[in-house]
């Protein structure tokens, strides 16, 4: 319902949660409770849903901020 809610582009899972529910998400009907809001179904089908699943998302985002700004661009 946030998703609906705050006009949201695209949902991501990610921290510890990610990582523990990763095998269970595709039987859990996740995506079709997620979809289902009755007349906003079609807005809903629209919104991808990302799920990380690398160990520590905080440290390769901040490599690739360091990478970003100090990297050299000839």
């Amino acid at each position: 319902d946030l998703a609906l809610a705050q006009g949201a582009t695209s949902v991501v899972i990610g921290g510890g949660v990610g990582l523990r529910i990763a095998s269970h998400l595709p039987e859990s009907g996740f995506r079709q409770r997620f979809v289902s809001k009755g007349r906003f179904e079609r807005v809903m089908s629209k919104i991808p849903v990302k799920l990380i699943t690398y160990p520590q998302p905080g440290l390769l985002g901040a490599a690739a901020a360091y990478a970003n700004k100090y990297s050299e661009v000839e």
